[in-house]
């Protein structure tokens, strides 16, 4: 009895150990590894906020050619190289190594912003300020591909299994607090500077600022663990030659629900947090200073709730938190714009919080879904590819539709209609997800045709 009871505190006492090395691991990605996430997001935010001010800089109006240089530039930063650059930086994390991948993309970042700071205008080296401006951005999307999925990657593989959906969720916090930190910076700088000084150097202080703030991320991210996955790959010798290769011939079917799943997600996202500003500042009679009032309380408590909604799902499961939102927009997305356009504040506050919340509930569990739906062996090649290929073309573009919709139909309401065909079309993809709640990385690993990924990458 007495060597049964050794055993068995042995066993405890091993089982304790492990949980607080996987916590540890956990709380070094969480702060080491998403680090990046907010320079990526605080530069997302900050091209965006100075967009007044820097447009003319570098893109004279007055010639048509070079407006089109910069929307061509912003699409190709934003979408096309965003899907590139996921495959780029998922196949070295594959290869090399989540760390290596992940270094890399903070420094691709980083040294963009920088020389954007520097970067002389339109008015003093001509047509090369918006060519050199369009490189930039492209740059930096290109490592943006790679930024955010990798570190999505990095948290699905430290977190312990039953806190997955609550640790994954902290990348929506931090993206969150680089669009806070963006757009507090402009804030301060247009309550300090006059516009002829913001014009004139104000908008660089906040680029090298940001480099300072890339700078601080990539020392954080030199001190984050490798992924315990990633390395038992390589001890087994299974890490793979040719992700990439495995990923399109043995994931595709998971690649494309990831696209699915990712791109609605972040169509919401960019509707509800992104697009509804505008319709507010246009057929709301609230005035600029209260719609920046909700849009900010909107980001702020979508940043910090959502990863509480990550820990819900470790509870009651994924699926039925998503299929909510879903069937939530469906029913509820035209009421809800329809009280944002009225009057006073309250109202558009209240429907701000009943949009957010149907969001957060499949977006909570978002980050660990996707996680879920790979091997290790090829996990960052296969997420970052979907995820990107979702997020870029199908919630890059959902803006520009609810625009059209609004001109097609003559009614501010009418981008819900976007909303419940979109919600449509990717409910029953939801519902027939195996529920990965819980699920170990070793159970995803040994359902992953072994034998065919060694014929792929002879």
């Amino acid at each position: 009895m007495a060597d049964r009871a050794e055993a068995v505190d042995a066993t405890t006492a091993a089982e304790e150990s492990l949980d607080r090395e996987q916590k540890a691991r956990a709380r070094n990605s969480v702060i080491y590894g998403s680090s990046g996430t907010v320079i990526e997001w605080f530069d997302y935010g900050l091209y965006l906020y100075l967009v007044p001010v820097v447009s003319p800089l570098f893109f004279p109006s007055s010639d048509p050619i070079f407006s089109v240089l910069a929307t061509l530039g912003v699409f190709a930063a934003g979408s096309v190289l965003r899907v590139a650059g996921g495959a780029f930086y998922g196949s070295i994390g594959d290869r090399l190594g989540r760390k290596r991948a992940l270094v890399l993309s903070i420094v691709l970042m980083t040294v963009p912003m920088v020389l954007m700071a520097v970067l002389p205008t339109y008015a003093a080296i001509g047509i090369a300020a918006p060519i050199l401006f369009t490189v930039m951005r492209m740059v930096q999307g290109f490592s943006a591909g790679g930024e955010y999925s990798g570190a999505m990657v990095q948290l699905v593989e430290q977190a312990p299994a039953k806190r997955r959906g609550f640790v994954t969720g902290s990348v929506v916090l931090t993206s969150g607090i680089g669009i806070l930190l963006a757009s507090v910076s402009v804030l301060i700088m247009r309550n300090v500077l006059d516009p002829a000084q913001i014009s004139d150097w104000g908008w660089r202080v906040l680029y090298l600022f940001g480099g300072v703030l890339g700078l601080f991320a990539l020392l954080m991210r030199r001190r984050m663990m490798e992924s315990e996955a990633f390395e038992k790959e390589q001890e087994e010798g299974s890490a793979p030659k040719q992700p990439l290769r495995y990923a399109f011939r043995y994931l595709a079917k998971p690649i494309a629900i990831t696209a699915i799943i990712a791109g609605y997600g972040n169509l919401l996202y960019f509707v509800i947090v992104g697009f509804v500003p505008d319709i507010l500042e246009e057929y709301s009679p609230i005035d600029d200073r209260e719609t920046f009032l909700v849009v900010t309380l909107m980001t702020a408590l979508f940043a910090f709730a959502t990863p509480f909604f990550g820990l819900w799902s470790d509870k009651v499961g994924r699926k039925p938190l998503m299929i909510t939102g879903i069937i939530g927009y469906i029913l509820l997305a035209i009421p809800l714009l329809w009280v944002f356009s009225f009057d006073p504040l309250i109202w558009a506050v209240f429907a701000g919080i009943v949009a957010l919340f149907f969001l957060m509930l499949f977006y909570g569990p978002l980050m660990a879904v996707v996680g879920e739906q790979f091997p290790s062996r090829a996990r960052y090649s296969a997420l970052a590819t979907g995820y990107n290929i979702g997020s870029g073309i199908i919630g890059g573009t959902a803006p520009l539709v609810a625009a059209w919709t609004i001109t097609a139909f003559g009614t501010p309401v009418a981008p819900a209609y976007f909303l419940i065909v979109a919600s449509i079309v990717t409910l029953p993809f939801v519902i027939r997800l195996k529920e990965t709640k819980g699920i170990s990385l070793e159970e995803l690993d040994a359902a992953a045709p072994k034998a065919e990924w060694d014929s792929a990458t002879r």
